[in-house]
């Protein structure tokens, strides 16, 4: 049986809306995944992995909340 795409990857769909949001601000922002956390004082690869491994597959409050303000998006899009 041939495995989707879909299927196999490692990212919970559930959370994919949240990805985007990220994702999409950081485009307008035109700064690296890298950069912001830093900017909001995460370690360097976090938003890498959570945008390309799911990890962590939701963002703590207190992370979102850092995040959303920095991106300039409503904390709730992040959850």
């Amino acid at each position: 049986m041939p495995s989707s795409k879909l299927a196999s990857s490692s990212v919970p769909a559930t959370d994919d809306a949240a990805r985007a949001v990220v994702e999409t601000a950081l485009a307008e922002l035109g700064e690296s995944a890298e950069q912001v956390s830093l900017a909001v004082e995460l370690p360097r690869g976090y938003l890498r992995n959570f945008l390309e491994l799911g990890v962590p597959r939701a963002l703590p409050n207190r992370i979102r909340r850092r995040l959303a303000a920095y991106l300039g998006v409503p904390d709730f899009a992040l959850s």
